[in-house]
This record gives C-alpha cells, sequence and structure tokens, in this order.
C-alpha cells in the first residue's frame, strides 16, 4: 500500500508540474497532462493516502 501512495503522489506532482510548464509555455498536451494528473490525485493518491493514514493509526492505537 505504501508503494502506491508514494507512486501515485509522485505520479500526480510530477504530471501536475509539468502540465503547468507546458501551460506556460504554450505547448501541445497540457490539458491533458492536467486531467491525467488531477483524476491520478483524485482517484488514486487521495482515497489511497486516506486508507495508509488510516490503518497506521488504527493499528498504532492497539
Amino acid at each position: 500500500m505504501r508503494k502506491l501512495v508514494y507512486t501515485s503522489g509522485a505520479f500526480s506532482t510530477s504530471t501536475l508540474g509539468l502540465s503547468v510548464l507546458f501551460k506556460l509555455l504554450h505547448l501541445q498536451g497540457a490539458n491533458m497532462l492536467l486531467v491525467t494528473g488531477l483524476l491520478t490525485l483524485t482517484l488514486i493518491f487521495i482515497p489511497s493516502a486516506s486508507w495508509y493514514l488510516y490503518q497506521n493509526r488504527k493499528n498504532s492505537k492497539s
């Protein structure tokens, strides 16, 4: 689970960073990078990070 959180977080932040750079330079593909980064962030990273933190806190209290 930790690998999924780290890889999806790194992928989404790098994709969002590249999309901002592409937007500033008016290059093609910026919109697709932006959509891909936001979808990865909202559908994979945030739920998996929340579940990972929930499981860690649940295990540390017992």
